[in-house]
């Protein structure tokens, strides 16, 4: 019993020959964010066949494509034996080791090695790594693009050499993108400082869409390490709206729209006829809510920052009914009968009026005269006379001008000449009235004035006694007069010769006999001389006394 088990055992334990399983690197250091592949190779012995492998982290029994947060960072083939864990963060770091389960075994067989990872949040002696702030990048056509990157290496060695690439471009050498001619002058690296990595991408076209590898190589044999993958996506705006026509009062929503996802917070800049819109902005829509038709236009958009990247135009039409309404006649002013008048209907509406009428009002009666933008008034008469308005309609509705009257020259002139003068002779009446009454308040005498003229012949003063001459052409003045003992003048007029060559004065003194109960006339004396007769060496004075004649009564 004993033997047969013995070589039981024995044909089991060389029937079963274990699965060899080799790790290409036992320990593996990598920087925080940065890609780490994990490699390795098996052999299976003779008869037996593959079914499946799965890698495992830290013993557990649950592969890490079911017990592993965002699995997605986490890829491998399962028959190539090959892991890649992506954007590491310090819990990837751990033991990790590959099982196998082949067709004739009823359980995994395992090496009892297995591979040691340490992420490392800066860079340290043992660590290899390239760490990028994202994978993934959406940017603005047009604009600059920064890929923040750090990179770690063994403090023992010295890099030569680092490049970015493009790894979607298959070639056999790998080159450098500053020295490719379609990133000429417009790529930089950012190294200035030591484990900087960061490139930077000027004016950005859609050709630079794709996926780049940042690379670097040590003064050592195999001293060599490559990050993972960044994508940069290039994006440019579009303007989209649900409905690009609108009726006067509804809403609609802009959106300034981009291939892929900007960062999250990008603020956005609206544009209507090439200028800011006066309606705000949420992110990257604009809600217009009611609209208006001064909302009708062209829309772009572009990011803040970047507003000489601005989107295509958009229009917006806005249709509304016909509004300010009116009837223009022509020619202006009042026609003969007979003559004709042409109303023109003009409207403002969107989409234009398609359709006008032409109504006339005569008292309480409507009625349809015509249709058509212009209407002609033929042969003018008392029949035509009424009030005409016209109604425009386009596809959101309709309305009506106000009404204008067809006048007729003469038509109401005998009623305008009576209303005229009952108004103008008034008018003209009432300040010659006060002339008249202002005058009379003036001189109330002046129907007994008395104008006495002299004609000196003789050089040598004279002497006159002029006397005034009562005037009783009117018995009701002189009886007022003597009533309020009113002083009574007479004009003197004193005529020079032409021969007259001295300047006569005329001066009225008051007699000093005079009562104080007696009334003085005085003389207005005007003097006169021709117009070539030079004056006088010496002026004589002549003196000219009037005295009152005594009263005399008329009955």
């Amino acid at each position: 019993m004993k033997g047969t088990t013995l070589t039981y055992f024995l044909l089991f334990t060389t029937g079963l020959q274990a699965i060899v399983i080799n790790y290409h690197a036992k320990e593996v250091c990598s920087l925080k964010g940065s890609t780490v592949v994990l490699k390795c190779s098996y052999d299976i012995p003779t008869g037996d066949s593959f079914i499946a492998g799965f890698w495992y982290k830290n013993d557990s029994k649950i592969p890490i494509q079911l017990n592993v947060p965002n699995v997605n960072r986490f890829v491998y083939n399962s028959h190539t034996c090959v892991l890649r864990i992506a954007n590491l963060t310090l819990h990837d770091s751990g033991y990790y080791e590959y099982k196998i389960t082949t067709k004739t075994s009823t359980s995994s067989l395992r090496d009892s090695s297995r591979v040691n990872v340490h992420v490392a949040d800066a860079p340290r002696k043992d660590c290899w790594g390239v760490s990028y702030s994202s994978t993934s990048f959406c940017v603005l056509m047009g604009s600059t693009v920064d890929i923040p990157c750090t990179y770690g290496f063994p403090t023992d060695q010295t890099v030569t050499t680092t490049l970015w690439y493009r790894e979607d471009k298959r070639r056999k050498v790998l080159i450098d993108l500053r020295l490719e001619k379609d990133y000429e002058g417009r790529v930089e690296h950012l190294s200035t400082e030591e484990h900087n990595c960061t490139l930077r991408i000027r004016d950005v076209g859609a050709t630079d869409s794709g996926q780049y590898r940042f690379r670097y190589v040590t003064n050592t044999t195999g001293g060599a390490f490559s990050g993972g993958l960044v994508t940069i996506s290039v994006t440019d705006l579009q303007v989209s709206m649900a409905a690009g026509t609108l009726t006067e009062g509804g809403n609609v929503t802009l959106t300034c729209d981009t291939s892929c996802k900007l960062k999250a917070v990008t603020p956005f800049i609206w544009y209507k006829n090439t200028r800011p819109t006066r309606h705000r902005a949420i992110n990257s829509t604009l809600h217009l809510n009611p609209v208006s038709s001064e909302d009708a236009g062209s829309y772009s958009c572009a990011v803040r920052g970047h507003e000489q990247h601005r989107s295509p135009e958009a229009a917006l039409d806005v249709r509304y009914a016909p509004r300010n309404t009116a009837v223009l006649a022509a020619p202006h002013g009042d026609r003969a009968v007979g003559e004709s008048l042409s109303l023109t209907c003009t409207s403002d509406a969107n989409p234009p009026v398609h359709n006008y009428t032409w109504h006339r009002k005569v008292g309480d009666e409507l009625k349809l005269i015509g249709a058509g933008q212009s209407y002609v008034v033929a042969n003018i008469s008392y029949e035509t006379s009424g009030l005409y308005y016209c109604v425009a309609q386009n596809n959101v509705g309709e309305q009506h001008s106000a009404a204008v009257s067809v006048p007729i020259a003469g038509q109401g002139s005998a009623k305008g000449a009576a209303i005229g003068i009952l108004i103008v002779v008034p008018l003209l009446l009432i300040p010659g009235l006060l002339w008249l009454r202002k005058q009379k308040s003036r001189n109330p005498a002046s129907k007994g004035n008395t104008t006495i003229s002299v004609q000196q012949t003789d050089p040598s003063p004279v002497y006159d006694d002029v006397a005034a001459v009562a005037v009783a052409s009117d018995l009701a003045w002189r009886r007022k007069t003597e009533a309020h003992n009113d002083v009574q003048y007479a004009s003197v007029q004193f005529k020079s010769s032409k021969e007259a060559k001295m300047a006569p004065y005329a001066s009225v003194e008051h007699p000093q006999t005079q009562t104080a109960q007696e009334d003085v006339q005085y003389a207005l004396l005007n003097f006169s001389r021709p117009k070539d007769t030079p004056p006088a060496e010496v002026d004589p004075v002549i003196y000219n006394t009037v005295t009152k004649p005594p009263r005399t009564r008329i009955h």
